[in-house]
């Protein structure tokens, strides 16, 4: 294997991208997930939203635990079987490959639109979910005073990561803002046809993971791990940061959206016993 020169701002996040990456696929009896429960436990300082006791082993139904081929397939079945016209029927993109909230800039008076592209027909859920992941994933991206992006974590005594107290009074507001937006979004497009919004939120869960691979593959590009191209390059570290950001607040959606949907599972099953009763 080719050796890889980590600057002394890189070691921090790279160690973590290690223990989240490289050290799970090296077992050949592989679970198939993208990445271990046990790995996201062991590297991030995690909200308690998960209740996993709460239905036993039936956590496993839940689109959102699937791993490694089953995701891919459960998310294919999800979409297809997505009946409302408005998540069917496809729209002229106009060009607007990324209508991120970090591409969007306006006044009273003028709206820019960064990053177009190729002009195409899409279907509204997926036309939606880079605005939609761009919530949390502009908060990975934040300039500081030194022209870096704010690193959102830093390390607790027994080595893991858990938020900045800055982040931690952001990701509330912002996750309540994704909230109002996904609400009126399957009001107003959907007409309150709900089976959409879990479709929306593992779009966006996989497109934070997929931004993730894109840093990892970007630090790389300009230089990362290579002790010759590296030195002429500043704030390398900045990509291997973001990369873990959009993991864990991957994590956290997932997590969150988890605990939703087992609780109203939950509520269902005592409803019909008390019916039945």
């Amino acid at each position: 294997l080719k050796k890889i020169h980590l600057k002394p701002k890189e070691v921090v996040p790279a160690k973590h991208l290690e223990n989240l990456f490289c050290k799970h696929f090296g077992y050949e009896n592989s679970e198939g997930s993208w990445i271990p429960k046990n790995s996201l436990e062991s590297t991030f300082v995690l909200s308690d939203d998960e209740r996993a006791d709460l239905l036993g082993d039936r956590q496993n139904e839940n689109p959102f635990s699937e791993t490694g081929l089953d995701q891919w397939i459960s998310l294919l079945e999800l979409a297809l079987s997505i009946d409302h016209p408005s998540a069917t029927n496809r729209i002229w993109t106009c060009g607007l490959t990324d209508g991120g909230l970090h591409n969007i800039f306006l006044n009273e008076e003028n709206l820019w639109m960064f990053d177009l592209g190729e002009p195409s027909l899409e279907p509204i859920p997926a036309f939606l979910t880079k605005f939609l992941m761009s919530f949390f994933h502009a908060l990975g991206m934040e300039d500081d005073e030194k022209g870096d992006w704010v690193v959102r974590f830093e390390q607790d005594e027994n080595g893991k990561l858990r938020l900045t107290d800055t982040t931690k009074e952001l990701l509330p507001k912002v996750i309540s803002s994704f909230n109002i937006t996904v609400n009126r979004l399957i009001n107003e497009l959907f007409d309150g046809y709900e089976k959409v919004r879990v479709l929306l939120v593992r779009y966006v869960v996989t497109q934070l993971i997929s931004d993730s691979a894109f840093c990892i593959e970007k630090w790389r590009t300009k230089g990362g791990g290579d002790e010759l191209r590296s030195e002429h390059q500043y704030y390398l570290e900045k990509w291997l940061w973001r990369a873990l950001w959009d993991i864990f607040v991957s994590e956290e959606l997932r997590r969150r959206y988890l605990t939703r949907l087992m609780l109203k599972k939950q509520l269902e099953s005592r409803h019909l016993d008390s019916y039945l009763g």
